[in-house]
Formats: structure tokens, C-alpha cells, sequence
């Protein structure tokens, strides 16, 4: 795969071609394909979906369901099993709120807050005891996951992949171990479905999530994968109009999975831009795309541990570079690098448990996507020269 050439699918590097845009963790840029697919559809087939018996109102229909299908094929699942959210932090909640079970409730500290608080709050409300899996080496500990989870543990939820120190945890280990005790898994998915095939039956998880934005599409999307036995059984998270089967004075027949948590007007032109951006993905390969940002990602790495004054919290081989400085506060280091044309994400990155944990009052996080090259490594390490210049 070449790089340059598919900055140029992106319309932001033609308004910025000076751009190094290190913060696709937070959320991603858009090829021209994703606008388009976006665009065309307000242009030439916004309708609602269902119950409309004319042409365009079809087509809208269409484009829902066909979106669905291709969100289902890129995760290895059926299309039932994938309902349209908002973003990750909808899917969580949505799944707290609904999902109901016996057992205390496992987390880590490393998850992001839209991970952690729903089931925190979950456990307060429902009396659930609440324990942790620790971190080691920038992972989950799966020693510390054998010494927590067992037959009274009903959920266990985590990260595939941790927003601050961007090394892949133990997930395979950690679902295997949850099913021997009995429990569920929900796995947060948000930093490992830009980079990574993910298939739902090979990971085994009973509950998957994951947003649009971080995979080149729009903002206001989402995937949210439930095995059909379990969102079956599930209470509603909304209710209200597209949900249901009948509605009568004194009852209720709620629709099956996924309409019965899809209430009210879908977000039509989203699901269009999703699909657009899955197969931009395709057509360039999974693969591939995780290679590529691997290499470069290493790069930021090797830079950064070069640099006197710097320190690396990500471990080595991480596809997410966290890093802090001796000499300025993380504001500081991604305002001088902003000087430099490169954009970097600067806290605590909504996962505040866990950077207490390390004992820094935050970092600087550069992460990586398809369409960055060497020369914004480059840039990077001039920026850095810069914060010691200025503050060493």
C-alpha cells in the first residue's frame, strides 16, 4: 500500500497538506468516498426507512438494510445480531441498562470511562460487587484475571485494545476464562476494529462494540454485535416508534433483535458513510492497514525513546504511542507540536483510573491510521527537539 497516494482519497490533507495528524484514537479522518456516500444520500435518496410504499422511501430501506449487512459481514456475524448505536459509549450503556444477570461484575482500570461507568453505575444501582483486573506491562494481567473472575463473576467487560497504552490485551485468554466460570463478555472494540479483522465467532464474544468514526466513517455511528440467544431476552433501552409489532391499550409486543433497540429515526446517511468507509477498509485490506500502522506506530515509538527528556508509558510494539515529558505538562508538548503541523491528544484520555494508576498527571498520545507517512514521524521528532529547546 502506498501512503501519499491514499492521503489523497482524503479531503482534509488537500486543505491541510502540511498535516500530521497523530489522533486517530480520538477519531479518524474521512475519504472522499464516506462524504460521498453521505452527501449522495441527502441529495438523492433521504427518505425515512419502512412503511413507505413509494420509490424513494424503498430505496432508503435499502440502504439501511444493505449497511447492516456489510457491518455484520465485517465482524464475521449475522446481520441480526448488529444493532445501529450512536458510538461506543451508547453501545455500553445500552447493554448496562438492558442486559440482566446474576453475578458481580469484572472491569480494569484501563477502560475507557464510557466502558467503566455504566457498569459502575450498574453495580451501585443493583448492589453488584464491582472488581478490577490490574494492568502489567501496559496489558491486562491474566494472572490477576485468573484471581478474579470465577463461578460468582456474571460479566466481565474490557478492551480489546487500551486508548492510553495501544498494546493488544489477552482477549482470547480472558473470554475463555469467563465462559469456564459462566459469564459473559462485552469487549470494547473502539481501538482495535480501525486496524484489525475482527471476527466475533473466532473471538468468541457474547457482546461486541465499536464506533463509525474511528473507522473512517461518520460521526453519530456505531456497531453494536449481541449473540441473538442473549439480545433476545434483553429489556428495550428506548422505546417509542419502529419497535414494535402492536401496541394496545394495556400491552405491548416489542419487535425482535436488532428493531426492538433501534427505536424512533435511524441515522439513514450515517449507515450509508459507515458502509462506504468498511469497504474503503476492504479495499485496501485489513491486513495491510495493520502492518502499515504498526511500522509507523513503531517509528513514533523508537522516536520518542530517542528523544533525552521523554519517556514512552506505551509498552514497545504498541499501535498507540502515550508518552510524557520531564520538562513541560502534556498541554504544553501538544501545543509546541501543534506549532510543528502535528496533531497529538494531551490528558488523562477519558480513562483517568488508570493514569492516576501510573502516577502521571497525563500524557501525550499520538496514534496512527492508513494515511500517515514517515515524514510525519519526522515532523514529530523536529517538534519534540522543539519542547526540550523550550522548556529543557
Amino acid at each position: 500500500m502506498n501512503p501519499e497516494k491514499i492521503r489523497k482519497d482524503f479531503p482534509v490533507f488537500q486543505n491541510h497538506p502540511d498535516l500530521a495528524y497523530l489522533d486517530s484514537a480520538a477519531t479518524s479522518q474521512k475519504p472522499e468516498k464516506v462524504i460521498n456516500a453521505v452527501e449522495k444520500f441527502y441529495r438523492r435518496q433521504n427518505s425515512n426507512i419502512g412503511r413507505g410504499l413509494y420509490d424513494l422511501a424503498n430505496s432508503a430501506t435499502q440502504i439501511y438494510s444493505r449497511s447492516r449487512e456489510k457491518a455484520a459481514e465485517f465482524i464475521g456475524a449475522k446481520p441480526e445480531e448488529v444493532v445501529f448505536v450512536r458510538n461506543t459509549t451508547e453501545a455500553e450503556n445500552l447493554l448496562a441498562y438492558s442486559y440482566s444477570f446474576e453475578g458481580n461484575i469484572v472491569l480494569s482500570k484501563m477502560a475507557h470511562h464510557s466502558e467503566q461507568l455504566p457498569w459502575r453505575r450498574k453495580s451501585k444501582k443493583e448492589d453488584k460487587d464491582l472488581k478490577y483486573i490490574q494492568t502489567e506491562n501496559g496489558k491486562l494481567s491474566l494472572e490477576s484475571a485468573k484471581e478474579i473472575i470465577d463461578q460468582d463473576t456474571g460479566l466481565v467487560a474490557i478492551s480489546h485494545v487500551s486508548n492510553v497504552f495501544g498494546a493488544e490485551n489477552p482477549v482470547r485468554e480472558i473470554i475463555k476464562l469467563a465462559h469456564e466460570n459462566n459469564a459473559v463478555v462485552v469487549l470494547d472494540a473502539a481501538q482495535s476494529a480501525p486496524h484489525m479483522n475482527l471476527d466475533v465467532k473466532d473471538l468468541e464474544a457474547d457482546f461486541m462494540c465499536f464506533s463509525g468514526h474511528k473507522i473512517l466513517g461518520p460521526s453519530g455511528t456505531g456497531i453494536l454485535y449481541g449473540r441473538k440467544e442473549l439480545m433476545e431476552g434483553m429489556e428495550p433501552y428506548q422505546i417509542g416508534g419502529g419497535m414494535v409489532n402492536s401496541v394496545e391499550k394495556d400491552k405491548v409486543d416489542y419487535s425482535t433483535t436488532p428493531d426492538k433497540f433501534e427505536a424512533g429515526t435511524p441515522n439513514v446517511a450515517g449507515a450509508a458513510g459507515m458502509k462506504a468507509a468498511i469497504e474503503y477498509l476492504e479495499s485496501i485490506g485489513m491486513k495491510q492497514i495493520k502492518k502499515h500502522t504498526e511500522e509507523i506506530s513503531d517509528k513514533i515509538w523508537n522516536t520518542v525513546d530517542r528523544q533525552e527528556g521523554f519517556e514512552n508509558i506505551s509498552p514497545e510494539g504498541a499501535n498507540i504511542v502515550s508518552f510524557k515529558s520531564e520538562y513541560a505538562h502534556p498541554h504544553d508538548v501538544a501545543e509546541v507540536l501543534n506549532q510543528y503541523g502535528v496533531a497529538v491528544r494531551a490528558g488523562q484520555h477519558c480513562a483517568q483510573p488508570q493514569v492516576r494508576e501510573i502516577d502521571v498527571n497525563g500524557t501525550a498520545r499520538a496514534s496512527t491510521h492508513v494515511y500517515n507517512t514517515e515524514k510525519d514521524v519526522k515532523k514529530l521528532e523536529k517538534g519534540l527537539e522543539e519542547v526540550r529547546n523550550l522548556f529543557g
